[in-house]
């Protein structure tokens, strides 16, 4: 109970369990890809299985994002005030709610796929794939409306945990059902295509079940204390209505701010054609954008849905109760901890782009692929800090400028994207980025300092010192691979093993730098050498 207690009360440690949970998930996403790769055996299935998700990633952020948000809005409002009434009425019409619009979210991506597939690729195999993920539009709404719930309740330990479970039961069906297929009854390996999505709705109903029994133990306490409640319960049209204002910012917001899925599914194309690459040449480009860019670009960027999880609670608190000290608190630290852990994971896969390729992932231009991935881990920085400006602005209750500044943002990516594609190539499209989120969050991050009188003096002192370790890790790995410790030269086990001797050494170099600089002291508040030295003792006594 004291862990969970202490949890509760800290924002960093939220996040971080939230992010704990999406890192498992994450990583058992990108050691399942590795095997899929190799299953699939075709760089244009890839990108079929990278684009599909593309789509479905931005039709379940239409009907589902917001939503849980909202939800953990209101059960933290109602927790700090006491009223467990309207908590549980919360609980049931989010899941009333939820269940219907991810139904909706189903049927239209069904209806749809015939004519959004046409648009990224010529062959059929795109339509079924659509409709088959679109049966977990109706399902994975259904799951959030339960994490939103104990989100709010601060219960981040079993956010973690649904997540990974969620993951692992999906990884688990989807290389089972997918080797069975390919070498078991010799089927085309399409059918693993089809059995791989296909796992996306299985994991959720088992995700489902797993909470729902979570639920079941731990639901008790709160409807006892609704049974004790004197007062009556908010009305369910008031709740309803701040269900709704509230989730409506959220859900423009993420219409607007994962448009990136889209233009890297339409325009993205369109621009590869306009610079005249070859049709191989596109094949690739894609596949290395939407399969192995999305899974080792999740690295960093699962720092964003972990602390934007946290932010939510924390700061509905502090503002229901008017602690602005604590707000202006919990906003350094958020950005101090993606800085201090985002920009050098990022950095990682600037560095180690060829070698990830090269061990992990099958294609077929080890040069194109890795020249694509060391420069989409720019985006993954910018898709790591963005979206934790944007939950910030949402709980801050700044949403007004807020969209203003996102439609613009929005704006430049969808006008510049095409035309730099064709000027400066692939870099382009993340040119065009750099352009429209740096815009976005440098003037969030200016109105957020005006309102609350946020001093951003120790978020500058902590990036310089990150940087300043970020080049020692660079000199680290450029000597390392100097002396023969990395590079693709060897097999690729014999390569993977140096790439992770030479990551290490580099991480640990960038760990010392930063201790040295006093960086974790600031970003964590303790002394991280006496904290190691203190369980050292214990462990020797």
């Amino acid at each position: 109970m004291k862990r969970s207690s202490n949890v509760k009360k800290s924002i960093i440690l939220s996040g971080l369990v939230g992010t704990g949970g999406l890192f498992i998930a994450k990583l058992i996403g990108i050691v399942y890809a590795i095997p899929f790769s190799s299953i699939l055996g075709n760089e244009a299935y890839m990108g079929i299985y990278g684009q599909a998700y593309n789509i479905y990633s931005y039709v379940l952020t239409v009907f589902t994002a917001g939503f849980p948000f909202a939800i953990a809005t209101l059960v933290a409002r109602y927790s700090v005030l006491k009223d467990a009434k309207s908590i549980l009425s919360v609980k049931k019409l989010s899941l009333a709610f939820l269940s219907i619009t991810g139904f909706s979210g189903m049927l239209l991506l069904m209806l749809l796929a015939g004519k959004i597939a046409p648009i990224m690729v010529e062959e059929n195999i795109m339509v079924n794939t659509l409709r088959i993920l679109a049966i977990a539009v109706f399902l994975v709404p259904v799951l959030s409306a339960f994490r939103g719930f104990y989100q709010g309740l601060k219960e981040m330990e079993e956010y973690a945990i649904s997540q990974a479970f969620e993951q692992i039961f999906r990884v688990l069906f989807l290389l089972a059902g997918s080797c069975i297929a390919v070498y078991a009854l010799g089927l085309d390996r399409k059918y693993a295509l089809y059995i791989s999505v296909l796992s996306t709705s299985i994991a959720a109903i088992a995700g489902i079940v797993q909470i729902y029994q979570f639920d079941r133990k731990h639901i008790g306490e709160i409807e006892s204390l609704a049974l004790n409640q004197k007062e009556k319960a908010v009305d369910n049209k008031k709740i309803f209505k701040d269900f709704v204002s509230i989730s409506i910012p959220y859900l423009l917001s993420s219409i607007l701010g994962y448009s990136q899925q889209i233009y890297n599914a339409i325009l993205l194309p369109i621009g590869l054609r306009l610079h005249n690459y070859e049709s191989k040449v596109i094949t690739t480009i894609i596949s290395s954008t939407t399969y192995v860019g999305v899974k080792i670009t999740a690295i960093p960027m699962i720092l964003a849905p972990g602390f934007a999880a946290a932010i939510i609670p924390h700061i509905t608190e502090a503002l229901t109760k008017k602690d602005y000290k604590l707000i202006r608190k919990n906003i350094i630290d958020c950005i101090n901890i993606i800085l201090y852990i985002g920009i050098p994971v990022c950095f990682c896969i600037f560095l180690y782009a060829k070698p990830i390729n090269y061990t992990l992932f099958y294609n077929e231009d080890l040069k194109l692929a890795s020249y694509v991935l060391a420069w989409l881990s720019l985006e993954a920085f910018l898709g790591t800090l963005a979206p934790v400006v944007t939950n910030l602005m949402m709980a801050l209750e700044l949403r007004k400028n807020y969209f203003k500044r996102l439609i613009i943002s929005t704006i430049i990516k969808g006008i510049l994207i095409v035309p730099m594609i064709y000027i400066f190539g692939f870099a382009g499209s993340v040119l065009s980025s750099v352009i429209g989120d740096g815009y976005l969050i440098l003037s969030n991050l200016q109105e957020v300092k005006k309102v609350f009188k946020v001093k951003f003096r120790k978020v500058t002192w902590v990036l310089i010192r990150v940087l300043i370790s970020i080049v020692f890790m660079g000199l680290t790995s450029f000597i390392l691979n100097k002396i023969g410790i990395g590079g693709t030269e060897s097999g690729k086990m014999i390569s993977f093993v140096w790439m992770c001797i030479n990551g290490l050494i580099s991480v640990l170099v960038f760990a010392g730098v930063s201790i040295f600089l006093n960086v974790p002291k600031v970003v964590f508040h303790m002394d991280v050498v006496k904290f190691v030295k203190t369980k050292l003792r214990r462990g020797n006594a």
